[in-house]
């Protein structure tokens, strides 16, 4: 379909923005840790520049969201009820990142367990736990039932990547290390070039997400 070939690009368009909002707001908060500090941090309420930067995220999750749409429609014309199940879990994962995450901002005090900073917490919870969940179900309908073996493997690799990261999480917040940046990091941006991989794919008809048998 037509409309679900102008919807892979955005894929590789939120993961650019994505990546712009924390690299530009690393460079523009010269006090900013990003071993230490979450990406959150950088659009909290009050923190420096958090209005420029919301600017740019919102950009990232409107296109990030439409583009999980898109994926939906390739998959229901082309691919295995499993793999049409890990996108709409995909889809599930984007919601909650693009509404959570835009209701729930950080306070000020990211520190203070207040309604706001528990709710962005459960959150993020949430988004972990279904990224996690739905690239394992992608890659299982590529490999056993669109045989797509490369595609599914590399969803694999994300997936085992993610939670291996994921698991560094509770780690990298311990007061010993105080690494939260560097682990939240590894998770968020191996997800990012994942979409940006797989929105390529897409866009430029790759061999790769061919499924001439199904």
């Amino acid at each position: 379909m037509k409309i679900t070939k102008c919807l892979m690009p955005l894929g590789m368009i939120s993961a650019f923005f994505y990546y712009l909002h924390v690299f530009l707001g690393q460079m523009l908060w010269k006090e900013y840790n990003p071993i230490t500090t979450d990406i959150s941090s950088l659009t909290a309420d009050g923190a420096p520049n958090a209005n420029l930067l919301r600017v740019f995220t919102l950009i990232y999750g409107v296109t990030f969201l439409v583009f999980t749409i898109g994926m939906i429609l390739r998959t229901w014309k082309e691919n295995h009820l499993v793999t049409r199940i890990g996108y709409i879990l995909f889809f599930v994962m984007a919601v909650t990142t693009v509404v959570g995450y835009n209701l729930f901002p950080l306070t000020g005090d990211k520190n203070e367990m207040n309604v706001q900073n528990m709710m962005h917490l459960i959150v993020t919870v949430v988004v972990v736990f279904t990224t996690i969940l739905s690239t394992f179900i992608i890659a299982f309908g590529y490999l056993r039932k669109d045989k797509l073996k490369i595609l599914g493997l590399i969803c694999l690799f994300t997936a085992f990547l993610i939670t291996i990261f994921g698991a560094t999480n509770p780690i990298g917040m311990g007061m010993e290390l105080n690494i939260l940046g560097l682990s939240e990091r590894l998770v968020i941006y191996t997800l990012q070039l994942f979409v940006f991989v797989l929105s390529f794919l897409y866009t430029f008809d790759s061999k790769l997400v061919r499924n001439e048998t199904y």
